[in-house]
């Protein structure tokens, strides 16, 4: 499954901005859900559209440091995460996201406000704080819930019918098609006055274009049980060069793309590109080193493995799923991921990752 970094979409579904709002914090406190705020803050584009001071964008630098780790971890989870780690993320961000009180003037705050409603759409609707804002009664959120159910319906018959023709170059277009007619029925909703609000709400229309992809700093590989074909590595020591870190194990799905991992390490220069592996073992089988040191010799496996026997890594990454590929720049900023087989994905998908990895070669050259 590839991970469209510059398209993360941030379903909503929790209380109205940062601050004053925030409930009382006791033992059995679950933070509200993240808006795109932590996200958007950090983007050139829109701090230059808030026209921040030398002295602000220092301050915010320091302040995405503080939640790159915690926005990494929850990017593939909903807005409100059911997992206790999840849940302790979006505490720390929500904790985090307070200090934009001191940090920004009113009318960058309102701004960077309008933003994070333009990049949501419609569905900050089905947030509490927008909702009560624009009055709207529970006949309406019922519309709204209905329409919404009807959209992903439609969506999932138009990609079904689409995979059946052999027509699936004709989605994009016919999916936008499909998003404005979904959009457009949401707001007849709305009653004149209601749209008005939103129209406000939304204030000057942000050319989105212009936002970078979204990247992570790339946590350490810290706490593993050994390492195979080299001494142990840092991330911090990779940096100046490609990282393409690869999570496996030995189950078959992962197997498969054992062939495109080797073919990697022989056609990259080791001083430009590196590929390290993260074995994670998942039984106890697995997890005997003598008996994987002789299956990668076997396989003639020449990369840099790290044994990570208890998951922490693993853990690190907040990885979901075995095998899952991520390419982290020469910055040392994870860009681009992929959950899953590549190889049983088709040629296509590992044509994707080796374009990323080429362009994120020729990047500083």
């Amino acid at each position: 499954m590839r991970v469209q970094l510059s398209a993360i979409w941030v379903w909503l579904a929790a209380a109205w901005g940062w601050g004053a709002w925030m409930p009382e914090q006791g033992k059995d406190y679950i933070p509200p859900a993240l808006t795109p705020l932590p996200y958007l803050i950090g983007d050139p584009a829109v701090r230059e559209e808030l026209q921040l001071s030398g002295d602000q964008l220092s301050r915010i630098e320091k302040l995405c440091e503080r939640m790159d780790a915690h926005l990494f971890a929850l990017r593939d989870q909903p807005p409100a995460p059911k997992d206790p780690e999840m849940i302790e993320h979006v505490r720390a961000v929500v904790e985090a996201m307070k200090d934009l009180d001191e940090i920004l003037r009113p009318e960058q705050h309102h701004r960077l406000q309008q933003v994070g409603f333009q990049f949501e759409g419609v569905y900050t609707l089905f947030r509490a704080g927008p909702a009560a804002y624009l009055g709207l009664s529970e006949e309406q959120k019922a519309r709204m819930q209905m329409i919404h159910k009807q959209f992903l319906q439609q969506q999932e018959l138009l990609r079904e019918r689409l995979e059946r023709s052999g027509e699936q170059s004709q989605m994009g277009e016919q999916a936008r098609q499909l998003r404005i007619r979904f959009i457009n029925q949401f707001l007849q909703v709305l009653t004149e006055p209601q749209r008005v609000l939103w129209q406000e709400m939304l204030g000057k229309p942000f050319d989105f274009s212009k936002i970078s992809p979204l990247s992570f700093r790339a946590p350490e590989l810290e706490g593993v049980s050994g390492w195979l074909n080299s001494k142990p590595l840092k991330m911090q020591q990779l940096r100046g060069r490609v990282a393409v870190v690869i999570f496996w194990t030995t189950h078959p799905d992962c197997l498969g793309d054992l062939p495109i991992y080797k073919l990697w390490a022989r056609q990259y220069n080791p001083k430009e590109a590196v590929i390290v592996g993260v074995y994670v073992p998942q039984s106890e089988r697995e997890k005997d080193l003598a008996g994987l040191r002789l299956f990668v010799q076997q396989e003639g496996l020449s990369f840099p493995i790290a044994v990570d026997s208890g998951r922490t890594v693993e853990r690190a990454w907040a990885n979901p799923t075995l095998p899952s590929v991520y390419l982290v720049d020469k910055q040392g900023r994870v860009r681009w991921w992929w959950y899953g087989s590549l190889h049983q994905a088709g040629s296509a998908s590992q044509q994707e990752a080796e374009e990323r990895i080429q362009q994120m070669l020729s990047e500083g050259r």
